[in-house]
């Protein structure tokens, strides 16, 4: 008969220690602190309880390709970013241009155009390209917006548009590249004058600088002023121009018209100039119109009425005095034209009374209602003085 174990025996069994117990090592093992562990296994029990049951190689793997893809994304968005910040975009070099010339800074704005577009027009050489040209802030453009970009190799092609002194604008413009970045090859406008404005001889100004009409010339972008300064005769005129599609601008003067005291000055000059051919008698090559020669009626003795008085005049001694004087002028019509005013004779008629002495002796005469076919010019000298010519 086998006895059963005893209630201490079974007790210190090694299968029925509690897990938390430690068993003394044999003394020809080494301790456990004293055995190395493998670096890249870690205990069955922790490996467990972090990467469950199937380790943790699948699970790093995982991590490392999620890094990889990470890194590929940031390098690729900083690569995008990159390429925005350091390519070249011929937007920018019109937007400076714009800007710069919406501040009235006629240099900064040069500076974003080609050299070779500006080399025989500087601002010293062209007045229009200057920042007197805009010193009016109604002149410069605004609100430019790029709406169109055309690019082939090193030269882009930029449809604008802007605003200038309220009316829309549009423009093409040409951006070539240079260095890192873009420049504008001509942005400008060519401005010029329709005919007749160089024949006005008065002194022409565009957005308050003073040009020369006979010539077209480069101007900035942007809105145009036009004054005309007036004279003795004439009125001061203005007209307004913007540039059209293809970069033009032309400026259609109004007509000339005759000043508030115009009218009266040309007739008093006509009127004089008038006597001034009486008193020669209206000869032939004098620059005196035509007109017919007086009768005469004598006071005292003389000749026969009807004896002309260039008949007179030829016979007459040195000691003669002859005395024409105008009674009555014509109607002048006046027609202002470039510069000066035309005249012609309106209704023609003209009354003359006529004084000869000689001898002692005085013939009158008068002219009755003579008709003057008159016409002429009226216009100032080089001194500002009215001159008059007839035709």
């Amino acid at each position: 008969m086998t006895d059963a174990p005893t209630p201490s025996d079974a007790e210190t069994a090694p299968e029925s220690l509690p897990a938390s117990a430690s068993v003394p090592p044999r003394e020809d093992e080494p301790a456990a602190e004293d055995e190395p562990a493998a670096e890249d296994e870690p205990a069955a029990g922790v490996a467990e309880q972090e990467n469950g049951p199937d380790g943790g190689r699948p699970r790093r793997r995982r991590v490392l390709l999620v890094a990889a893809a990470l890194v590929l994304v940031l390098l690729t968005a900083g690569g995008v970013v990159a390429w925005r910040v350091f390519a070249a975009d011929p937007r920018d070099a019109a937007r400076e241009y714009f800007a710069r010339l919406a501040a009235g800074d006629a240099t900064g704005a040069l500076q974003a155009v080609d050299a070779s577009s500006v080399v025989a027009q500087l601002p010293t050489s062209n007045p229009l390209l200057s920042a007197a040209a805009l010193s009016d802030p109604a002149a410069r453009p605004r609100a430019m917006a790029v709406t169109k970009v055309t690019q082939a190799g090193d030269t882009a092609t930029l449809a604008v548009r802007y605003q200038a002194n309220g009316a829309t604008v549009a423009q093409t413009l040409t951006a070539r590249r240079q260095g890192r970045g873009f420049v504008l090859v001509s942005p400008f406008v060519r401005l010029s004058f329709a005919s007749g404005a160089a024949a006005d001889q008065a002194r022409i100004t565009v957005n308050g600088v003073a040009v020369d009409p006979a010539g077209a010339g480069s101007a900035f972008p942007g809105a145009y002023t036009v004054t005309v300064d007036g004279n003795a005769l004439l009125a001061g005129r203005t007209a307004a121009a913007v540039p059209s599609p293809d970069a033009t601008a032309t400026v259609t003067l109004p007509p000339p018209s005759l000043s508030a005291d115009g009218q009266a000055k040309a007739d008093a000059a006509v009127a004089a100039a008038l006597q001034q051919c009486a008193a020669k008698y209206f000869q032939p090559g004098s620059g005196c119109p035509a007109v017919k020669i007086f009768e005469l009626s004598p006071v005292s003795s003389g000749p026969p009425p009807g004896k002309l008085v260039s008949d007179i005049v030829t016979v007459m001694t040195a000691r003669a005095d002859v005395t024409v004087t105008i009674t009555k002028v014509p109607v002048w019509t006046f027609t202002p034209d470039a510069g000066a005013v035309t005249f012609s004779a309106a209704d023609g008629v003209v009354h003359w009374d006529v004084k000869i002495a000689v001898d002692g002796k005085v013939l009158t005469g008068r002219s009755g209602d003579t008709q003057l076919a008159a016409k002429g010019r009226v216009a100032l000298d080089a001194d500002g003085k009215l001159q008059v010519t007839f035709a």
